[in-house]
């Protein structure tokens, strides 16, 4: 008799089938948004304000664009590895820029360089802090 029951438990049990779902998280969706830029220029000893967009790019899933960076309605490539981004040398618009950034929750701390090729000046160090705008 226990022999049938285990049997009929055994038959039972293959019968259901279990799916385990496991979610899909996109690193870049907690700094996706707009933020708050105050901007210190070490150059030229220079503090400003301006509204920067970070957005999702479709190159790769670590691939983020920041709309106005530097405040000069220029579109930067970057990209996201946990807590940290990574700037990569690129010219866009006659700006060269390079840097990085550090995620702390809402806040991200930059430190980059950029240089404006149509001036021909001297490359711009500059640290800026990121506040996330809801």
């Amino acid at each position: 008799m226990k022999g049938l029951m285990i049997i009929g438990l055994l038959i039972g049990l293959t019968a259901c089938d279990i799916y385990y779902y496991e979610p899909v998280y996109d690193q870049r969706d907690r700094i996706v948004g707009r933020y708050d830029i105050e901007e210190y220029s070490e150059t030229y000893n220079d503090l400003t304000w301006y509204t920067v967009w970070i957005e999702r790019s479709n190159r790769s899933s670590e691939a983020i664009w920041i709309d106005n960076f530097y405040g000069v309605n220029i579109r930067v490539f970057a990209t996201v590895s946990f807590d940290k981004i990574a700037i990569p040398r690129q010219t866009v618009n006659g700006y060269e820029v390079e840097g990085v950034g550090t995620i702390y929750g809402s806040r991200i701390n930059f430190n980059y360089r950029v240089k404006d090729l149509y001036n021909y000046s001297q490359p711009d160090f500059l640290d800026a802090t990121a506040r996330k705008e809801y």
